[in-house]
């Protein structure tokens, strides 16, 4: 059986304003062990399905056809910079999302779409853009926490969603790329 790593996201594309709070963190952290994500990539995982049949990704297209048509375009606001689980705790650099409730609509329609096609974890969802993942913990749990604590203000224009997309993970030892297989317009 032919599999493809597959995930949900809103495509976000670069700004001056992501780049510098990026490159602003990165030195804010130079010290430690954080592997930087691409900017290329940066994304809103709406749901994560994972390894899937091939076979069944013509019917995933045709549900999100079917999702995408519900909704209209809708802004959203990137705010904040943080971290998962905590600030003292950080594993998983990132940059907030605020928007209104549309987001979670659009993800929860999705879910009701997919749920029996494939499994997609209907965990808590808290919309955001990864911007770095910390694998064995940080050095200077103070130190981060701090340095991350100085973005808390920090916020982007606001940016249009008027679709979102299908993409394949494909992991390699630089880190995962990602390659658009369909996008759905809202609308």
């Amino acid at each position: 059986m032919e599999t493809k790593r597959i995930f949900i996201a809103i495509k976000i594309n670069n700004t001056d304003q992501i780049s510098a709070i990026f490159r602003q963190v990165q030195l804010d952290l130079k010290d430690e062990w954080i592997k930087w994500v691409n900017l290329k990539g940066l994304h809103i995982t709406l749901g994560f399905i994972g390894e899937t049949d091939v076979r069944k990704i013509g019917l995933i297209v045709n549900r999100l056809k079917s999702s995408a048509s519900k909704f209209s375009p809708f802004h959203l606001q990137l705010k904040s910079v943080g971290a998962f689980p905590s600030l003292s705790k950080a594993r998983v650099l990132w940059i907030g999302v605020d928007s209104d409730d549309v987001i979670y609509e659009l993800r929860k329609d999705i879910l009701k779409q997919l749920e029996y096609i494939v499994e997609i974890p209907d965990a808590r969802f808290s919309p955001h853009l990864t911007i770095g993942r910390i694998k064995h913990g940080v050095k200077k749990p103070e130190l981060v926490q701090e340095k991350l604590e100085l973005h808390a203000n920090w916020c982007d224009e606001e940016l249009l969603v008027s679709d979102f997309v299908l993409m394949e993970s494909k992991l390699t030892k630089q880190g995962p790329i990602y390659e658009v297989m369909e996008t759905f317009n809202l609308g």
